[in-house]
């Protein structure tokens, strides 16, 4: 995998993965950078699956660039990444760093390479976590952490309180307000996270760190939007009933 992408994601996490995870997983995503048959396969898909108007997806990069990203852009990038988890059967592209032109009030996205595939179990957590949280259903939003590994049955009931505290300052102030991405508020963030699975030995299931490789990727292009973002708008422009 990338080395610049392993640096922005705190080292925490790798102290909670197996070696034998880190490895097979690792192997999974780095893999992927060099399946050309599987990149175009995936395009294709993604291609008749499309649906949004005012974002074009191409395969070749273009030279004309914007010297940076408005509001407006910010948005329709959000809806990019929270609309791959709510499509059929595709994998979801994990770097969004360099992926994004704007020509024209037109933004064009370029699926990066570096692409994965998650178990069903854990695309329908990340679902379920994301629809909890912005239509603010509670228990859902605890069915989403227990599908992604995060919360087991055999808690005990503090930690599990903890532990949906920690993840609910996590999301932060999405759901009823404008946010200003900030990377380092991210990987602060993240850490508090895993100091807390450290200390309570809780295992992280490998695909959460594949799912922080595509975060920490988004946060560093949404943090030079110098404008705070509608992120809950952004989110329920995704059609979540798509899926057949």
């Amino acid at each position: 995998m990338d080395k610049d992408i392993l640096k922005l994601f705190p080292q925490k996490a790798f102290k909670l993965l197996s070696i034998k995870d880190s490895i097979r997983i690792g192997s999974l995503v780095t893999s992927s950078l060099i399946n050309k048959q599987s990149y175009d396969e995936q395009y294709k898909k993604r291609l008749l699956q499309w649906r949004w108007q005012a974002i074009k997806m191409q395969s070749e990069s273009i030279t004309k660039k914007n010297s940076l990203f408005t509001k407006t852009d910010g948005e329709k990038i959000l809806q990019i990444y929270f609309s791959q988890f709510f499509e059929n059967d595709l994998t979801v592209h994990l770097d969004y760093r360099g992926s994004f032109t704007c020509v024209d009030q037109t933004l064009y996205w370029k699926p990066s390479r570096l692409h994965y595939k998650f178990s069903n179990q854990f695309i329908e957590g990340v679902r379920q976590l994301y629809q909890g949280f912005y239509l603010e259903d509670n228990s859902q939003f605890e069915r989403g952490l227990k599908l992604i590994g995060i919360i087991s049955e055999s808690m005990n009931e503090k930690d599990k309180e903890d532990i949906i505290e920690l993840f609910t300052q996590h999301f932060g102030e999405g759901k009823s307000g404008l946010i200003r991405f900030s990377l380092a508020k991210l990987q602060v963030s993240f850490n508090e996270i895993f100091a807390f699975f450290l200390k309570k030995d809780i295992p992280l299931n490998p695909e959460f760190a594949v799912l922080g490789v595509a975060l920490v990727t988004l946060y560093s292009v949404l943090q030079e939007i110098p404008e705070a973002l509608d992120v809950k708008s952004a989110f329920m422009k995704v059609d979540i009933t798509a899926l057949n």
